[in-house]
């Protein structure tokens, strides 16, 4: 029987990490500089599993062997890897300047997909900033000259970030998010990044991390207009973002909102303000700030109730 489901979160060290997702949303993190919750993934060096219920302890790689298109829908192969994966980032210090690949170079020189992702921001300190693309006029030459001379943050475009916000972040596009900002992150399921700059960092053992700069160079899209930022806003339902892979649409539930799985395409949510349920033929899953959910394509009618916005992204074919 399937149901909609939550899974035990897998939390990654990271350089730039701390302890935020325990403060923020109470969640019971290990020691550590905590930098990424996974939280819905489909991974071999990270497999959810099943929170609740009667799956409770399944996988999600076990799930879809079991229910094939009434878990992932009739649009969703079932001969490939699983199309997405949910995080939260909590950078308490800024993440090394990154651009990911597209599908085609990927494909050729990683035997991966590229990193298409969003990014919805949670929280972020007064000030809190993020990189988001290249300054105008920005060449590969310029580029690469200045990360020779060791003057690469003057080619990259800062902008400050607000609550609310939602940065698309295709692949190509120079980016990394600065200290004190958390987001849920919804992207390809693809672990694949070009590390450019690293800030002259040290690792625990007291070496530079790997840096990948041939490869970026050769991926980052030097022409491309860095997208606006997107608000939320205040309607009921409000498609933030759509690309090839998959769109975002906030859901804001004041009372009762009753929704019908479509039967093409599971969605993953997460909730990014308020608490409420979410009761499907009669049984309640509380849901709160900062709690991820996967609703299976084929389960029918299920309802939100409470004060709650919650994020949906929806997998394309």
């Amino acid at each position: 029987m399937l149901y909609p489901l939550k899974f035990f979160p897998i939390y990654m060290e990271r350089i730039w990490g701390g302890t935020g997702l325990k403060q923020e949303f109470g969640k019971e993190i290990p020691g550590g500089k905590i930098g990424e919750s996974w939280e819905i993934s489909c991974r071999k060096e990270a497999m959810s599993r099943v929170a609740i219920g009667p799956l409770q302890g399944k996988t999600l790689a076990e799930l879809i062997r079991a229910y094939g298109s009434r878990l992932l829908g009739t649009q969703i192969p079932l001969d490939r890897d699983f199309p997405l994966l949910l995080k939260i980032l909590d950078a308490q210090d800024v993440l090394s300047v990154q651009v990911h690949p597209e599908d085609e170079f990927a494909a050729q020189h990683e035997n991966s997909t590229g990193k298409c992702e969003v990014w919805y921001v949670l929280k972020a300190k007064p000030g809190g900033k993020i990189i988001y693309g290249l300054k105008p006029g920005i060449t590969r030459k310029n580029f690469s000259e200045a990360l020779r001379r060791g003057t690469v943050e003057e080619c990259l475009n800062y902008v400050e970030v607000q609550a609310g916000e939602v940065y698309p972040v295709s692949a190509g596009i120079v980016h990394a998010l600065g200290a004190g900002v958390m987001v849920a992150e919804f992207q390809q399921n693809s672990d694949l990044t070009y590390r450019v700059f690293d800030w002259n960092r040290l690792d625990h053992e007291g070496n530079p991390r790997p840096l990948h700069v041939d490869k970026a160079l050769q991926v980052i899209d030097f022409t491309s207009v860095t997208p606006p930022k997107i608000r939320a806003g205040e309607e009921e339902r409000k498609l933030l973002t759509e690309n090839a892979y998959f769109s975002l649409e906030m859901l804001k539930v004041s009372g009762e909102k009753q929704m019908v799985s479509s039967g093409k395409t599971f969605l993953l949510g997460m909730v990014s303000k308020g608490r409420g349920d979410l009761v499907y033929q009669g049984q309640k899953f509380r849901i709160n700030y900062g709690d991820s959910f996967m609703i299976p394509a084929g389960i029918g009618a299920y309802s939100f109730y409470g004060e709650i916005s919650v994020l949906l992204g929806t997998a394309k074919a």
